[in-house]
């Protein structure tokens, strides 16, 4: 892809031409709707991640910020530290198991989420859940780029003690301060200028990132254990409560550790499509995600614990934990001291970058947000295109509100892994019991008629209808959540929102699955995986992908020697 030169500006014509995309050495046989270089399926030269980058990437992904502000914010709720820590344990463990079952698909066939959501709702009914999807990733990408902010004029500060006295333009109204301001957009120039990394190309970044902020996270934890003399959880005693509301308070917190990984389970795709092998994203995740998820939760909860002992005030989010440290050091007497937390703070605000780049809340990110700019407009958009945009547009939605009180981030927490539910579970269901397995490849790029993935005018009636049926029972809810003031709804819709991603994602796997019995999918084959297995026999024979479909693809099978075969089962990469 060639820069934008000043004669391309000539004419709206010559401009336009100019922005296309890049598309893939792959023979096509339709027009550059359904594909460009980021949206076909990942040759052999960029499937790089092995084992050990996954866990690099699970490591640092799962260690950050929002993991450690889930963990303490749950104790706001009223819970005892164990009691928060063991529900938001859990809920990392449940949603492991989710992420890889959605990973397994684009691991065989190399596609990432925007792709493989044409297989489950159609070719054009795959637009309006990754249409959902991006609103999600521009929201948490905001998010966390405030959090990046933050942590960003912390580390100033430590260098600069006098940036904290700096007089503000801002009115209050606007919920943030001209310093705060300032540091937000430091973090969005780094962040915006990587955005232009590929994400096939950010494995050593991984894996660097997941060593500096475990070692940031324990030296955090050793201070204020020290600071505080040990651990003590009776400044949080359990309130008072009858056994009902307990256990939803303890549902609601299970249901807020979803929301911190709820994208994963739709963004998997998204990462798993570069694998060498498909185990390669399967174990590792299984036993390195739940892992460095649920010990940032326990490290926020100590901390907070440790910060109420000491303070008076449980701090609840990774800057104020930092700047309480930064005012224990005046700057003529502790520079060592100061610039260590200048390293803290930055190593976590890079963290954050790493974040963003990636899917969490991963997830929950410009990655996913990027691969849905490719889906929407491939003619124009790559990832790397797609990453720019959503950096702007996180900017829009004013992250700062979100993260105005530990009480609003696990409304958010709880509201963001609601939408998604149910779009990963027509994609599990559909992938395992529907499919068994097997996608015609050529389908999934093309809009014709014929299509196998064209269903009834290119929309998967039984997967839409799912999706948004399942979202209705925990609607009140929700509304009740983002409204300014609080409606009138029944106790029951406020609990049913409590457990919004499982119950959504519980009643999407059960609609869909009977749905497909009574309207049933015509399948390839009723082996498992024997399309793909198919697929990497003729890689490995120096087969290539034809991307056609429709009767163009009929058309093509027919002339082949074996005619019997699926069209999928004779287009794989090239090597």
């Amino acid at each position: 892809m060639r820069w934008i030169r000043p004669s391309d500006f000539r004419s709206r014509k010559a401009f336009l031409h100019a922005i296309q995309s890049e598309q893939a050495d792959i023979v096509q046989t339709e027009k550059h709707q359904w594909s460009n270089v980021d949206l076909d399926p990942s040759p052999q030269k960029d499937r790089t991640w092995n084992s050990f980058v996954y866990l690099a990437f699970w490591l640092s992904h799962a260690a950050n910020g929002s993991a450690w502000t889930s963990g303490s914010s749950a104790i706001t709720l009223g819970l005892s530290p164990l009691s928060a820590w063991l529900a938001l344990a859990f809920a990392h463990l449940f949603i492991t198991i989710l992420i890889v079952l959605n990973g397994r698909g684009p691991s065989r066939y190399h596609i990432g989420f925007p792709v493989m959501a044409r297989s489950a709702f159609g070719v054009w009914g795959s637009y309006m859940v990754i249409f959902m999807r991006a609103v999600v990733c521009i929201v948490w990408n905001g998010v966390n780029s405030y959090y990046g902010g933050r942590l960003v004029s912390v580390a100033i500060k430590a260098i600069w003690p006098r940036w904290g006295d700096l007089p503000n333009a801002l009115p209050a109204s606007a919920g943030i301060t001209s310093t705060d301001m300032a540091a937000f957009w430091i973090f969005m120039l780094v962040f915006g200028s990587m955005s232009f990394i590929h994400a096939r190309d950010l494995r050593y970044f991984y894996q660097v990132k997941s060593i500096l902020v475990f070692i940031v996270m324990h030296a955090l934890l050793i201070w204020w254990m020290v600071k505080a003399r040990g651990v003590d959880f009776t400044v949080f005693p359990e309130a008072k409560m009858s056994t009902d509301t307990k256990a939803w308070l303890v549902l609601q917190a299970f249901n807020a550790g979803l929301g911190t990984a709820s994208s994963v389970t739709v963004n998997q795709g998204d990462i798993a499509r570069y694998a060498r092998h498909p185990n390669d994203q399967l174990w590792t995740t299984l036993i390195g995600y739940p892992i460095a998820s649920a010990l940032p939760c326990l490290y926020g909860i100590l901390v907070a614990s440790a910060s109420k002992k000491i303070t008076g005030t449980p701090l609840w989010n990774l800057w104020d934990t930092l700047d309480y440290m930064l005012d224990q050091y005046p700057e003529s007497e502790n520079r060592g001291a100061r610039f260590g937390i200048f390293l803290l703070a930055s190593i976590l605000a890079l963290a954050y970058v790493g974040t963003n780049l990636a899917i969490k809340r991963t997830h929950r990110s410009s990655l996913p947000f990027a691969s849905d700019m490719t889906a929407l407009f491939p003619k124009y958009f790559t990832i790397r295109r797609g990453q720019f945009v959503g950096t702007m547009l996180g900017v829009c939605i004013v992250p700062w509100k979100i993260l105005v009180s530990a009480k609003a981030f696990l409304t958010f927490l709880s509201g963001y892994g609601y939408w998604l539910a149910p779009i990963a579970a027509v994609l599990t269901m559909d992938y395992y019991f529907v499919k068994r397995g097997n996608i015609e490849l050529a389908a999934l790029y093309t809009g014709a008629p014929t299509g196998r993935y064209y269903f009834n005018m290119g929309w998967n009636w039984r997967a839409i209808s799912v999706v948004i049926l399942s979202l209705l029972p925990c609607m009140p809810g929700f509304a009740n959540s983002v409204a300014s003031e609080p409606l009138s709804i029944s106790k029951t819709s406020q609990r049913l929102f409590y457990i919004g991603f499982v119950l959504t994602y519980a009643i999407a796997c059960v609609m869909y699955y009977l749905i497909c019995l009574v309207f049933p999918v015509p399948r390839m084959d009723d082996s498992f995986e024997a399309v793909a297995d198919a697929n990497d026999a003729r890689e490995a024979a120096g087969g290539k992908l034809v991307m056609m479909g429709g009767e163009k693809a009929d058309e093509e099978s027919e002339t082949n020697s074996d005619d019997k075969k699926s069209v999928a089962d004779v287009y794989v990469l090239p090597a």
